[in-house]
């Protein structure tokens, strides 16, 4: 079941706000185009998202570019969530779950006659003075169709609900795709092309900035049915390019702490399946495989000599192979599916050089423990998915889910080698270092839920419970080289990628009731629990109990809603992370459109109404000397936020 955000819910410049309507998703908010998605407790690389059927490559080692940032939301035609256990034939690695951005490429005309349409978009909101446009162009008949897209965002620091300035969370964004796709009775194929351009923007809870990121996107998808049997395919290939440095766009009192890290990754992704009809069902049977490069050098402009080899072509590649099955026995709609992976891992020599005696002769031990150790690495996973739903009347559905999920470990929790914080993102101030001993994780995850509709009224949820074997976690460091290193250069002990026993549960879902042909009420409701059995300590960036209620009122073109947001204090933390408690706090949000004809609407409304200063429990610390928030406090939410948007289709 895939639940789907409209674009048309935030006034942010980050898609992943999107993910905060639907129930068990979020976002970890590392900078205000940096948000990681969380579903049901699992973020980072745990939780698969696509985008034209393809994994969305993050080339920085902190996420900078996380993979939602690649889809602008006025670019957006939706955001989908695939709610519970992702089946297997819907991405390699998905133990977290799975999201899919669809871009807005228009369709296909009705006549073999060209047609011209496009749309523009264009939104400004006061609490950062952001701006933010897009423009669709579509030519197409019944067969052929040219698509355009361009974007462009850009906004100041933003400020909070008792007039702080959220110092260094400026952005600057463009994003260019263009596609042609062909049709015919039994086959269509879409090839597109496209371009991400982010420059000088602020990151506030990891160690630096954005000064840039370059990135090259191509794909290419196509389907055909013969004999009754459909086949698909696809390919695509991203190059990014992404410079981040500690002292552009945040001061930097110490010009030999300078740090400017220069990261580049290369994935090429492939994949073909062909769906079968049986008598019993549909039978769908696909190889896939994804192969990524990553490299990273981190220098200072000051000292010629300094220099730090992060990751040295750190490969990971994954091949896949699937078998799954969807059909009916009696009233049951059935499914079952496995999946083979295997996954390559390797890295190439690294080194450090330009530092003080005493450290640059722990470097070099450390240095010289990896490049001597046996940095290729092999990992064979099967994913297991069994689900099964059903009509118990006219008014109530119920859905079972079973899986056993598997995720190999990501090439920063393999192989960085020195302590540092580039954790894909995690941004709890704590250096790490990584463990060529890590075994893969294995989520084994239950759910049932129900889905209830009767009359004006309607209710939908699940329970769920995922118990996570190895999961991989940071934890105190044994490596006293390692150690001594780090608290000379932090002044605190690292963390270390090592495996422990992991569990979380809770529930969500979404309900509602049409009161009368005008008025309506929607809710979610949203909460997960994270546990390490091995020591009783909570997960880490785990969100609290949530609550969203909005009351709609609709009549002929004028839509208005009044939203209440409500999250609950967060006090079950993570003791290894030093992660800080926060309070719940509530927001009002109010929104209006107005639909003047088929070509021009207007959107405009108040976001935190009443100026509520807050803190999300998802939001990282502050790493910035200049802001009005401390070093150290957890970044506060954006306060009163008048916005506005028009749309123009044509």
């Amino acid at each position: 079941l895939f639940l789907s955000s409209p674009p048309v819910v935030t006034s942010q410049p980050d898609s992943g706000t999107l993910l905060k309507s639907l129930p068990g998703a979020n976002i970890n908010s590392n900078g205000p185009i940096t948000g990681i998605a969380q579903y049901r407790g699992l973020y980072g690389d745990r939780v698969a998202v696509t985008m034209d059927n393809e994994i969305v490559l993050s080339g920085g080692p902190n996420a900078m570019d996380a993979p939602l940032s690649y889809a602008p939301p006025l670019l957006l035609e939706s955001l989908a969530l695939n709610t519970g256990i992702t089946p297997v034939s819907e991405s390699q690695e998905s133990i977290g779950g799975h999201i899919t951005a669809t871009l807005d490429r228009g369709d296909f005309a009705d006549t073999k006659d060209g047609e011209l349409s496009g749309a523009f978009n264009s939104r400004y909101g006061s609490v950062d003075d952001g701006f933010n446009q897009a423009l669709k162009v579509v030519g197409a008949n019944d067969q052929h169709k040219v698509a355009a897209l361009a974007s462009f965002d850009e906004g100041s620091d933003a400020e909070t609900g008792d007039g702080k300035t959220l110092v260094d969370t400026s952005y600057r964004r463009e994003r260019y795709d263009l596609s042609y796709a062909w049709q015919n009775d039994a086959s269509t194929f879409t090839i597109a092309g496209g371009k991400l351009d982010t420059e000088d923007t602020g990151t506030p809870a990891l160690p630096m900035d954005i000064l840039y990121i370059d990135t090259d996107i191509a794909n290419f998808t196509a389907s055909t049915e013969y004999r009754g049997i459909t086949y698909k395919a696809r390919t695509g290939y991203r190059h990014v390019d992404h410079r981040m440095d500690n002292f552009s766009l945040r001061s930097n009192a110490n010009p030999m702490m300078y740090r400017q890290n220069d990261a580049h990754g290369r994935q090429f992704t492939w994949g073909g399946s062909a769906d079968i009809p049986i008598d019993l069902g549909v039978v769908s049977i696909g190889i896939d495989g994804a192969t990524t490069v990553h490299d990273a050098l981190i220098t200072n402009p000051n000292m010629a000599m300094f220099a730090v080899k992060n990751f040295a072509d750190a490969e990971r590649d994954i091949y896949g192979l699937f078998v799954q099955w969807r059909g009916v026995a009696g009233a049951w709609d059935l499914e079952a599916g496995a999946r083979y992976n295997h996954v390559n891992m390797d890295s190439d020599t690294v080194y450090a050089q330009g530092m003080m005696a005493m450290m640059q002769g722990m470097v070099d031990s450390l240095a010289g423990d990896f490049n001597n150790s046996q940095r290729k690495q092999n990992f064979d996973n099967i994913d297991i998915v069994l689900k099964a739903a059903r009509s118990l009347n006219d008014t109530t559905n119920i859905s079972i889910g079973a899986g056993r999920k598997n995720r190999a470990p990501s090439y920063q929790e393999l192989y960085l080698w020195l302590p540092l914080e580039a954790t894909g993102g995690l941004a709890d101030g704590r250096t790490y270092v990584g463990n060529l001993d890590l075994d893969s994780e294995v989520n084994h995850e239950f759910n049932i839920g129900v889905d209830w509709r009767d009359g004006d009224f309607y209710a939908n949820g699940q329970v769920f419970f995922r118990k996570v074997d190895d999961f991989i976690q940071g934890t105190p460091s044994g490596n006293m080289t390692a150690n001594m290193l780090a608290a000379m250069m932090s002044g605190q002990t690292p963390l270390q990628f090592n495996n422990i026993d992991a569990e979380l549960y809770g529930f969500d879902g979404r309900y509602g009731v049409l009161l009368n042909d005008a008025w309506r009420l929607d809710g979610v409701l949203s909460y997960v629990r994270g546990e390490n059995k091995d020591n009783g300590d909570n997960l880490y960036r785990i969100t609290p109990l949530s609550h969203q209620l909005g009351l709609t009122w609709q009549r002929g073109p004028l839509t208005g809603t009044l939203e209440s947001v409500l999250y609950a204090r967060q006090s079950k933390t993570s003791k290894f992370n030093d992660e800080k408690k926060t309070a719940g706090y509530g927001l009002v949000n109010l929104r209006g459109h107005y639909q003047f004809n088929d070509y021009f609407n207007l959107s405009a409304g108040i976001e935190n109404l009443l100026d509520k200063d807050y803190v999300d429990h998802l939001s990282g610390y502050n790493r910035n000397a200049d802001s009005d928030i401390a070093i150290g406090d957890r970044l506060p939410g954006r306060g009163r936020n008048l916005f506005i948007a028009v749309n123009v289709n044509w």
